[in-house]
């Protein structure tokens, strides 16, 4: 059975635009931690995320796509359970008529240190989900996982100092800057900025 932080639900409020009928809720999408024979699902979803924002990743979409199935076998194999690394995935529980379902539509990494910290990185959410929690939700997971399996007592990422979106979105959540800033390695030129939350 799935712990709380591989399987959350996100519901919106459906209405008939027919006629009055009594709302309901339904379910929009789930987040879930990577299982280890996902492989192309990991691959396709890094892939999607480097396209859609290619300035605030630290690896290139070419460097991405170089890397063989077996490369993302090994991630998925790793990420898919234990204290040490973590994926989680937003499916959608909407798909588009015609669509398979298979790529998801979030995903976020996360990975512990000796030191009682957890690593974010590359959180993101498709476009067109970006407005019912998928961000929210995918750090949900790895907050829960974070205290419930890394036995961690912080969690750490770095932001691009120019995505003030980002920036805002983190500080909401209860995210401060360190002060510690590091260079963006595709652009040593800009500067990524440290934000951690203690758990």
């Amino acid at each position: 059975m799935s712990s709380p932080a591989q399987e959350v639900r996100r519901q919106r409020t459906n209405c008939s635009t027919s006629g009055w009928r009594s709302p309901t809720l339904i379910d929009v999408f789930q987040v879930r931690r990577i299982r280890s024979d996902e492989a192309e699902l990991l691959r396709d979803l890094r892939l999607a995320a480097l396209a859609d924002a290619p300035g605030d990743a630290t690896t290139t979409l070419a460097r991405a796509r170089a890397h063989d199935l077996h490369h993302w076998h090994e991630a998925a194999v790793a990420n898919s359970s234990g204290p040490l690394h973590a994926t989680f995935v937003a499916d959608d529980l909407e798909p588009a008529p015609g669509d398979d379902g298979h790529l998801g539509v979030g995903m976020v990494g996360a990975y512990s240190n000796a030191d009682g910290t957890v690593n974010v990185v590359g959180l993101w959410s498709a476009p067109g989900h970006r407005d019912v929690g998928v961000a929210d939700a995918l750090l949900d997971a790895v907050t829960t996982w974070a205290r419930a399996e890394a036995r961690a007592r912080r969690l750490r990422l770095w932001v691009v100092e120019r995505n003030r979106y980002a920036r805002e979105f983190y500080e909401g959540r209860g995210f401060r800057a360190t002060g510690s800033e590091i260079p963006y390695q595709p652009d040593p030129r800009i500067r990524q900025l440290e934000m951690v939350l203690a758990l």
